[in-house]
């Protein structure tokens, strides 16, 4: 038989797109951890730091105001996202991560997020040190 016959075009078109849709998965998926990877602290927001939903999927993985932020930052953790306020709740990036310089090491004891970066109105305690304040005590402790 010729592989050129409507069946067996049709069989390898099927193979090729069923293919494609398990490397996309696996893409996403890996591609999701390495991001959480980036940033100092993941937990417990895990997903939901960057995503609008808990388990993106490649027809569903939009992104929240944060996860904008970080894929215009080339999916890089630095001092610039760390800086930014990128879902508007007058809360910094960096407090939210828990690691407010944006070195990537997460501040003192910290060992998970105080609010989610990517949703208003939730920035964890409501007595935060501000900004400059929190870098000049960290920088006392530090040794800086």
């Amino acid at each position: 038989m010729n592989f050129f016959t409507p069946i067996y075009c049709k069989q390898s078109v099927a193979f090729w797109v069923a293919l494609a849709i398990v490397v996309g998965l696996v893409g996403l998926s890996q591609a999701t951890e390495q991001d959480m990877l980036q940033l100092p602290v993941s937990s417990p927001h895990l997903c939901l730091s960057c995503h609008t939903i808990t388990s993106p999927s490649p027809g569903d993985a939009d992104l929240n105001p944060f996860g904008l932020d970080f894929l215009e930052n080339g999916r890089v953790w630095d001092s610039n996202l760390a800086q930014l306020n990128s879902d508007g709740d007058a809360c910094l990036n960096g407090v939210e991560l828990g690691d407010s310089d944006g070195d990537g090491q997460p501040d003192g004891n910290v060992d998970e997020q105080s609010g989610n970066p990517g949703v208003a109105d939730e920035c964890g305690s409501s007595n935060l040190v501000d900004e400059k304040t929190w870098d000049a005590l960290k920088a006392m402790f530090d040794g800086n």
